[in-house]
């Protein structure tokens, strides 16, 4: 009896555990993912973002714009969301620690000149 209870008390724990990990984005390869809203193939990785919702379901998009009429569409309880820095593929920003800029300059996938920065100086040369 005494294994027993032992036995539980560890699957729960691990469970438990498992579930309080930090949530981080996900890298993508080139073309191999579709956006989830509008479909096309995420490959100008200046502009993908990503979305997660408290039940873990992830979303990936192609651009900002994506993300956004993704979310009005949805109602969906979102837990995080990240944008790529344009200036560096391989860096995620959190969505509310972002600088969104939209700009002429900017040729973002679906036409809206949206881009996410690190910090208004990084921006600033992109700036109508």
């Amino acid at each position: 009896m005494r294994f027993n209870s032992f036995k539980l008390i560890c699957i729960f724990l691990t469970v438990a555990l498992v579930g309080c990990g930090d949530v981080r984005p996900e890298a993508l390869t080139v073309g191999e993912t579709k956006c989830s809203h509008c479909s096309m193939s995420i490959v100008d990785m200046r502009f993908h973002t990503q979305l997660i919702t408290y039940k873990g379901k992830r979303y990936h998009f192609d651009a900002i714009e994506c993300m956004e009429q993704f979310q009005k569409q949805k109602d969906l309880k979102i837990a995080k969301v990240w944008v790529t820095n344009y200036l560096d593929t391989k860096e995620f920003i959190p969505k509310d620690e972002a600088i969104i800029i939209h700009s002429d300059k900017i040729r973002s996938p679906m036409g809206a000149g949206l881009a996410a920065f690190k910090t208004h100086e990084d921006s600033s040369q992109f700036q109508n």
